[in-house]
């Protein structure tokens, strides 16, 4: 196991950035530790959860599991497959083999088979990524010992783009991400996120039936499907796993949420606690050093919705570059697969290569369009692009429901621009 280890750790040291060699240093550290006390080997049983995590209380979309005692009739089976035991919810022994049922990952509650592992830490951000209007909840599962490092571009300009990428949440080797996806009470999909030995990052969806008593393994080209909720029929499309590494980037920090202006908020669900979130993460030592206070000003709420409503101070500037930082900002950056356009919400529209700006992708057919024309959002290829379904679409992924909201949002912001800066 030890060999194995040490493996793994030269890979990462090969392959990764230096934060990410750093993260995982620290990690693969602590778990040479922990297997030298006794581990559970893969294919071993699973330990008991670790405290600190949620207790297995939050709400993850749905109220509670169907129940039901595992490996019952039509309902999701234990960990009994390919996936590594060394923790509950570890990542996948082999990481192009991971377990065939959500069950088998150990990310769930057993109890309540729709919540997250009690062993989680469940969050919310400021500024969600849009879903096609899906509820989501989200957790994330640290390897024993594991810590998340938070960049200080002052402190380590070379772990930094420029000043804007300050506060980004690194996360070790081991880390797995939850994310459930959800209507009217009902969980369709269930996406991890699962950070590799070599600095990199996979994703697996899973794909609940609608009696909430199981999920399945999603191919890996992805599926489409349409998932009675009890209500209503919802079309939904199950991403392919090289979807998820079009945005969750090296670049744009593989996880996109977790940043200290997105994580700098008092959870909205009573499940998560009522202290601020940065704060209740620091308290039960996840970091390896905390954030400095004060935390870096929150991203705004960009309109009201699961997570809330935006404060009545924001405005219609605050409220537009919030949602462009959250849904656009991942490829939209000088490091990023659309380096001509920098959405970050820390970067000024003077730079943002925006205003006035010949559109690098074409004009959606719009005569004299530019990427965003002062006053004219019909003119703007960023409101175009939006507000289409077809060629063109942004986000080209994950979405195939108009986002009105943000629609409205981001017209208001540019009728609003009387001129170029």
């Amino acid at each position: 196991m030890l060999n194995l280890v040490v493996a793994m750790y030269k890979v990462s040291l090969l392959t990764g950035s230096r934060i990410y060699r750093r993260a995982a240093r620290r990690s693969v550290a602590l778990l040479t530790v922990a297997a030298a006390v006794g581990c559970a080997s893969p294919g071993a049983s699973r330990p008991t959860a670790s405290s600190g995590g949620n207790g297995g209380s939050t709400p993850v979309v749905a109220a509670g599991g169907a129940g039901g005692a595992a490996g019952a009739g039509g309902v999701d089976g234990g960990p009994t497959d390919s996936s590594s035991h060394l923790w509950p919810c570890a990542p996948p022994a082999d990481p192009t083999q991971p377990a065939s049922t959500l069950a088998a990952t150990g990310c769930m509650d057993p109890a309540a088979l729709t919540r997250f592992v009690s062993a989680s830490h469940g969050y919310e951000v400021n500024s969600p990524l849009w879903s096609d209007a899906a509820d989501k909840d989200r957790a994330f599962v640290l390897p024993p010992g594991g810590k998340i490092h938070v960049v200080d571009c002052a402190a380590e300009p070379s772990a930094c783009l420029d000043a804007a990428d300050d506060g980004k949440w690194v996360f070790p080797a081991g880390t797995t991400f939850l994310k459930n996806f959800g209507f009217d009470g009902k969980v369709v999909e269930t996406r991890l996120l699962v950070a590799q030995s070599n600095g990199t990052w996979v994703g697996y969806t899973y794909q609940w039936n609608e009696a909430q008593t199981g999920a399945t393994l999603v191919d890996a080209d992805g599926a489409s499907v349409s998932f009675n909720t009890g209500s209503r029929t919802v079309d939904w499309t199950f991403p392919g796993r090289r979807d998820c590494t079009e945005c969750h980037t090296r670049s744009a920090g593989w996880t996109l949420g977790p940043e200290t202006d997105q994580m700098n908020r008092v959870p909205s669900a009573a499940a998560l606690g009522s202290d601020n979130q940065i704060d209740k993460f620091a308290a039960a030592g996840l970091f390896d050093q905390a954030p400095a206070k004060p935390y870096a000003t929150a991203l705004v709420t960009p309109y009201t919705g699961q997570l809330g409503s935006p404060p009545a101070s924001a405005t219609v500037t605050d409220l537009a570059r919030s949602y462009l930082h959250a849904n656009c900002a991942f490829c939209h950056r000088p490091d990023g697969e659309f380096s001509s356009v920098d959405l970050r919400y820390k970067t000024d529209l003077a730079h943002a290569g925006l205003c006035n700006a010949v559109p690098a992708k074409g004009t959606q057919g719009v005569q004299n369009a530019t990427n965003l024309t002062p006053g004219h959002p019909e003119l703007s290829t960023l409101w175009l692009r939006m507000s289409t379904l077809g060629k063109g679409r942004m986000p080209p992924l994950a979405s195939a429901v108009l986002d009105q909201d943000a629609l409205d949002l981001v017209s208001d912001w540019i009728k609003g621009i009387q001129a170029c800066p």
